[in-house]
């Protein structure tokens, strides 16, 4: 059987803290994956973490793989994310068959042996939680999606689609805050080479200028420009949408794609949502989980709050 490692990282300038119900989480609901090793790659920048916080992850046996972040991607949106996955893969190839990719706002809440990729696949993956950049499936590429296309040499599959969280039929849109990969693949490191080149690309400037979501989610459409040129569908295993299940969206996905229950799901995103007042009465969550939830952001501020 494939051995698999998490990788995740923290956003320069945030806490160690913010990773907190992510690893806690694998270690208490992994399951069959409780045990399996997770590193965070860590920004130079956090290299003085407090030895309570550090004590914590000791605790949780996690470990910390630093990295000096690229000047010309330090200030870009997500830039350091893609350059700490290149970095993840190269430390990792020789040494586990599966990278799993978790975004520092994931909680773990069963089992997730579905992130275990059967033989043939080489990516594990879900699609955008909604459309925005996107294109719906059918219509022409827009000249932005024509130019990642063309600067990642990607070819377009009149058959290949997907279905969003949000149940919006797009062309191929993959989520770069959830996924599996073999890291001899060297998907994350050509992902890091075409993200540097471009981001600052006279192509793309002008769109920068009309709308804040393209320089947002430039690492997002270049990670699926990468994936599409080197990888054809029939390598490629689109996850159930109980993996990385938004959250902080629940309200907004139409009722026939809603999850009833937030218990049943496998993995979720929350960005800030379990910051809000309240929470707990918005949320379909029952018990044990719930009391897990509030005791775990309630060890996050003591954390916080340590001398």
């Amino acid at each position: 059987m494939d051995n698999l490692t998490f990788i995740t990282t923290v956003a320069p300038g945030r806490s160690l803290l913010d990773l907190q119900l992510l690893l806690a989480s694998i270690r208490d609901f992994g399951g069959s994956l409780a045990e399996t090793p997770i590193w965070v790659c860590l920004p130079q920048n956090h290299a003085d973490v407090p030895d309570q916080v550090r004590d914590y992850f000791e605790t949780l046996e996690v470990g910390l793989l630093n990295f000096q972040i690229d000047g010309e991607v330090q200030s870009f949106p997500f830039g350091a994310r893609v350059q700490a996955a290149a970095v993840a893969e190269k430390a990792f190839s020789s040494k586990t068959s599966l990278l799993a990719w978790l975004d520092s706002d994931t909680i773990v809440l069963q089992d997730p042996t579905e992130l275990l990729l059967p033989p043939g696949k080489v990516l594990g993956y879900r699609p955008v939680h909604h459309r925005l950049l996107g294109t719906a499936w059918g219509e022409d590429l827009d000249p932005f999606w024509e130019l990642i296309y063309h600067k990642c040499q990607a070819t377009i599959d009149p058959d290949d689609f997907m279905v969003t969280h949000a149940g919006e039929k797009i062309r191929p849109y993959f989520n770069a805050g959830s996924f599996v990969i073999r890291p001899e693949a060297g998907l994350l490191e050509r992902w890091w080479q075409v993200f540097r080149e471009q981001l600052r690309s006279p192509d793309f400037l002008s769109f920068y200028g009309k709308d804040q979501l393209y320089p947002i989610f430039m690492h997002q459409v270049i990670f699926t420009g990468v994936l599409l040129a080197a990888i054809d569908k029939g390598r490629r295993l689109e996850f159930s949408s109980k993996i990385n299940y938004p959250l902080h969206l629940h309200w907004e996905i139409p009722e026939q794609h809603r999850a009833e229950l937030i218990n049943d799901l496998i993995t979720v995103r929350c960005e800030n949502i379990l910051n809000e007042p309240g929470w707990q009465e918005h949320l379909p969550i029952q018990e044990p989980l719930l009391s897990w939830l509030e005791n775990q952001l309630n060890l996050k501020k003591s954390l916080g709050a340590s001398p």
